[in-house]
């Protein structure tokens, strides 16, 4: 869900913070801003915002830049609650070797999703077992002698992650990335709890990022995704989804008894194998594997 009191001015504004915790339906939500100044030459402060409705659903995307002079940024942000996946780009470039006061770049990037499954299966309750991942990297440079770990060239970031009963998984205060190397992330979610036929499932994902620069690049990309990964279901269990694709990758898990159509395939390919050990064995003069046995 999205926490009123997380949310920025400029994402009220867009409609996208005033609404109540995600209901049983496949949501998805953005929000970019972007901002550039470059006062040394003359050109002032600008800025460029974009989001999705409230009520956005399934899909939504936004990118949105800003440029000022020797300043410019851009952000990116798309969630995708059909394919349970979701992802942000953003950065920032100042033309310059060093700062200059009144001259800097920066952005935000925001994105939600949620959707449900509903739990198929036999009377007896099971663990199942859920899990997600976000990972990406990020890649700060600054020119000497501004070449140091500062705030003025960073990238915070902040999420949260809930599913089924869960706890809320969240970062502890924002997660900072300073300069000057790149680097990647990759934070595994993972929750276990019993579950019932007829049960549903909620997942609610939550991003927000947010890159500033006042000399060189920065830059973060989490199109590599804050994902679904794993919907592991008891023996016997599937489930049904709240939109046409949401988490489809993770359908009922496959019968362990082959249909006869693949009992007629895997005969074949027995008796193939069988040949092929007999022509083997004959070659190299030794008792053919499948009458050793």
């Amino acid at each position: 869900m999205i926490h009123l009191q997380a949310c920025r001015p400029y994402l009220l504004a867009l409609g996208l913070c005033a609404m109540s915790p995600f209901g049983h339906a496949a949501l998805a939500q953005v929000g970019v801003r972007t901002f550039a100044s470059d006062t040394p030459s003359g050109i002032d402060f600008t800025v460029n915002t974009a989001g999705s409705p409230a009520t956005g659903f399934a899909v939504a995307s936004r990118s949105v830049s800003a440029v000022a002079g020797n300043a410019s940024s851009y952000s990116q942000a798309s969630a995708d609650a059909h394919g349970g996946v979701m992802r942000e780009k953003l950065g920032a470039e100042v033309a310059a070797s060093r700062y200059v006061i009144g001259r800097y770049g920066g952005g935000s990037s925001t994105a939600a999703m949620s959707g449900s499954i509903n739990l198929v299966g036999p009377a007896a309750p099971g663990l199942a077992t859920f899990t997600a991942v976000l990972e990406g990297s990020y890649n700060i440079f600054t020119p000497a002698p501004f070449d140091y770990p500062s705030l003025d060239n960073s990238v915070s970031m902040n999420y949260t992650f809930r599913v089924g009963d869960s706890p809320e998984f969240h970062s502890a205060g924002d997660v900072r990335y300073f300069c000057c190397t790149p680097g990647t992330f990759s934070i595994p979610f993972s929750w276990t709890q019993m579950v019932s036929a007829g049960d549903s499932i909620l997942f609610s994902l939550y991003l927000d990022v947010d890159v500033l620069n006042v000399a060189g690049l920065t830059e973060f990309d989490a199109s590599n995704t804050f994902k679904i990964t794993g919907v592991d279901l008891p023996s016997g269990y599937s489930f049904t989804s709240d939109a046409d694709g949401f988490l489809s990758e993770f359908g009922a898990p496959l019968s362990s008894v082959p249909e006869p159509a693949s009992w007629w395939l895997v005969g074949l390919g027995l008796t193939a194998i069988t040949a092929t050990r007999r022509r083997v064995g004959t070659r190299q003069g030794s008792v053919p594997l499948t009458e050793a046995v």
